[in-house]
């Protein structure tokens, strides 16, 4: 099979190139990156993918490929699916071979260049505050990674659509202002929706910010609000523990967390109503230093 030509996707701290014969996948980018020019591909690419059909062996189960360097890390998807596949194998393969930074597993929205980290695992309501935050007036930096810069202790953005999850789907839907791509049903993560930022954020894609707090979100239903601080040695080993690098830095990453760590104040942020916790997060930042 012929592969066709590449496009270029530049997130801020990183740039994709992907190709692809599926015009649907190519409607679909179109949807949740609506806001990107189109951009000489032919040039440098920190990853560089092809989502590839496989061959029909059964009518109705049609399956894509996501290719890499001539080798294929991730199991097929549906091609009706194929978005979801390109988003989480590009973040997976961005997460092996961005080592010029220490990449934190974090939402991360800004208020005059001033960066709220929001690190936490998998199912703690991480995507759905940042996207909730964006919409509330900050500026998207990025849902799925904190870029840290280790030499200057700056931050990145990493601005590409948010994965949003089952109930979190129809949570920021029904928020003013909120776009959602298509609705992915029944993956391998349940329900998926990518929300789209703003296009201030896209524009803004290069422009870095200070990081001055650091919330670890964790929602859980009905719950009343509870804010706790998190000394520096705790918030250290927690933003290790959500790195994607910080072992394979070395000195550097351990450097660059009880940097960050002894620079700004942290906190851990129960929540069970996201204006509740929207309006925490904006009181901490006011009492930052």
């Amino acid at each position: 099979m012929t592969v066709p030509s590449y496009r270029l996707l530049d997130a801020g701290a990183a740039r994709i190139a992907v190709a692809s014969p599926l015009q649907t996948l190519h409607a679909h980018l179109d949807m949740v990156y609506p806001h990107l020019e189109p951009q000489d591909a032919a040039g440098f690419a920190d990853v560089r993918v092809s989502l590839l059909p496989e061959a029909l062996w059964r009518p109705g189960r049609r399956q894509v490929r996501m290719w890499c360097d001539s080798q294929s890390p991730f199991e097929t998807y549906p091609v009706a699916s194929a978005l979801p596949l390109f988003e989480w194998g590009s973040n997976w393969l961005l997460s092996q071979r961005l080592n010029a930074y220490l990449l934190l597993h974090a939402g991360v929205v800004a208020r005059e260049d001033r960066a709220v980290l929001l690190p936490a695992m998998p199912g703690s309501g991480k995507t759905t505050l940042t996207c909730a935050l964006h919409l509330a007036g900050w500026r998207f930096l990025s849902d799925e990674f904190g870029v840290l810069d280790p030499d200057t202790g700056e931050i990145l953005p990493m601005t590409r659509p948010a994965p949003l999850k089952n109930e979190s789907i129809q949570v920021i839907r029904a928020r003013p202002g909120a776009v959602l791509g298509p609705l992915f049903p029944k993956t391998r993560k349940g329900d998926v929706a990518h929300f789209v930022p703003d296009r201030d954020s896209f524009s803004q894609r290069h422009r870095r910010a200070r990081p001055a707090l650091v919330v670890f979100p964790r929602f859980q239903a009905g719950a009343a609000l509870t804010c706790n601080r998190v000394d520096a040695a705790q918030a250290a080993m927690r933003l290790g523990l959500n790195s994607f690098n910080y072992q394979a830095l070395g000195p550097v990453g351990l450097h660059a967390v009880a940097t960050l760590a002894r620079q700004t104040h942290a906190y851990e942020l129960q929540y069970g109503d996201l204006d509740e916790a929207i309006s925490q997060v904006e009181q901490l930042l006011e009492s930052a230093p």
